[in-house]
């Protein structure tokens, strides 16, 4: 997790000149010439502190590594004498980003202030936007619109958008709507309005087509939703804490089972993720299916919280989790914040899990914790097939941010370690989890539920 740093740069009011009395008037020897060998002594010290001065500039300066000494002389030079004027930010913009591109892992990057500040505020679940992830290509390469994900809590969530549906044309007014299904266009459309401001989509289920406004607002994610046969709640309000019921109920699900999707470990996730457990325990149900597919990760701490949920064979009060693995195989080791199986399920409950190959980096760690202590079996994962791969993505590895400066701080996030599960030791990193394995599959299939119903299906085969 980045550490928050805050400072008070508030030193008390400046105190103003006294008014109380006349400044003394300066005595005359202050102002007359020195007197004869104190110019001497003033010019010594003054060669002094100017020899301390340059020494100084000279150590720092060869502390540095040869090639930085000429990467200095080079932004000297360049500045100094090519045809086109060069900014520091131009030039070590250039740098930064093949340092990203060309030396770190895809998982590592330096983030200026601004990029770091924004990593901040992600991890805390807030947004600003309508809350749509779009496929922007058909199968067969031409443009289209079509609604991938619906962020919780999100104005189009809360607009009654659906997976799976397509935009076919927006406009200014209901009356203005165009058709257009190119993500670009609609991208500049919405760049045109202020927070608050509404405009107008045409969406469509592929049979029936329907009006809707939107607009962009500020919102917390919810992260987490319940689902059961005749019961579904989501969460809402300013905290995304709020439990509400909505018309998402799972009717192919039998009476004992509830369904849960957790789509990230960020923000509210851990206390969304309490009252949606605490749910199905007040509903009587024994068997859940956990849904963790487009489930990128997220944060160690939410990890172990709800890791916590699901260590059935340990006995230990807070389980081993996972273990981090550094480059010099030093490690250390996570645990679960609990350990409360046991309030919730029985020896006899089930639990089925649902990925695809956006499952990655806590995620599959969860799923380590679930294999490694009997919660679930490779038979109760079902894959859902992405561009026809059936797998999870396979990261095992795990990032640390470390800020680098204090005021207005920029920020590196680096891979730091290997993950290991907590009890094989598995890495699946570069992997995955496969049908090999012995998980289930399904074929891709974003409309409605179809993915999850097709998948209940064969756990009940």
């Amino acid at each position: 997790m980045p550490e928050d740093f805050e400072f008070d740069f508030n030193g008390g009011e400046t105190p103003q000149p006294s008014i109380e009395s006349e400044p003394q008037q300066a005595p005359v020897d202050d102002l007359a010439p020195p007197k004869k060998g104190k110019g001497k002594k003033i010019a010594l010290r003054a060669l002094a502190l100017v020899g301390a001065f340059l020494l100084g500039v000279l150590t720092c300066y060869f502390s540095f590594d040869s090639e930085f000494r000429a990467l200095s002389r080079l932004k000297k030079a360049v500045q100094s004498n090519y045809y086109e004027k060069v900014s520091d930010k131009e030039f070590y913009d250039v740098l930064f980003k093949a340092v990203n591109e060309n030396l770190l892992d895809p998982y590592s990057a330096y983030m200026n202030p601004d990029e770091f500040a924004d990593y901040q505020t992600e991890a805390t679940g807030e947004w600003s936007g309508i809350g749509i992830t779009f496929l922007v290509k058909d199968e067969k390469g031409n443009d289209c619109l079509q609604v991938a994900d619906i962020s919780g809590n999100s104005p189009a969530e809360h607009a009654g958008i659906k997976v799976g549906e397509y935009v076919l044309g927006f406009g200014k007014t209901a009356e203005e709507i165009k058709q257009n299904v190119k993500f670009k266009d609609f991208s500049e459309f919405l760049d045109g309005f202020k927070a608050g401001e509404p405009f107008f989509v045409c969406v469509s289920d592929g049979t029936n087509s329907r009006t809707v406004s939107l607009s962009r607002k500020a919102f917390i994610e919810n992260y987490v939703f319940y689902r059961a046969k005749t019961s579904a709640y989501r969460f809402t309000g300013s905290t995304a804490t709020t439990m509400e019921d909505y018309d998402g109920v799972l009717s192919v699900l039998d009476e004992k089972t509830a369904y849960i999707r957790l789509k990230q470990f960020n923000g509210g996730a851990v206390e969304q993720f309490r009252q949606a457990m605490n749910k199905f325990k007040a509903e009587n149900k024994i068997d859940l299916i956990l849904d963790l597919r487009e489930n990128g990760g997220g944060y160690m701490d939410i990890l172990q919280e709800i890791s916590s949920y699901f260590c059935k064979s340990s006995q230990a009060k807070n389980p081993l989790i996972a273990i981090a693995r550094e480059r010099d195989g030093d490690e250390d080791r996570f645990h679960a914040s609990g350990n409360v199986y046991k309030k919730y399920f029985s020896e006899t409950s089930r639990i089925r899990v649902l990925a695809d190959n956006q499952t990655a980096s806590a995620s599959e760690c969860l799923l380590g914790v679930l294999l490694d202590y009997g919660a679930c079996s490779y038979s109760d994962i079902c894959l859902s097939k992405r561009g026809g791969e059936a797998k999870t993505y396979g990261k095992g590895i795990m990032q640390t941010t470390y800020p680098l400066s204090l005021i207005n701080p920029d920020a590196v996030k680096l891979t730091t370690a290997k993950i290991l599960w907590p009890k094989s030791e598995n890495c699946i990193h570069a992997r995955g989890l496969l049908p090999e394995d012995g998980c289930k599959t399904v074929e891709e299939h974003y409309v409605g539920d179809t993915e999850i119903i097709n998948a209940w299906q064969l756990f009940q085969s």
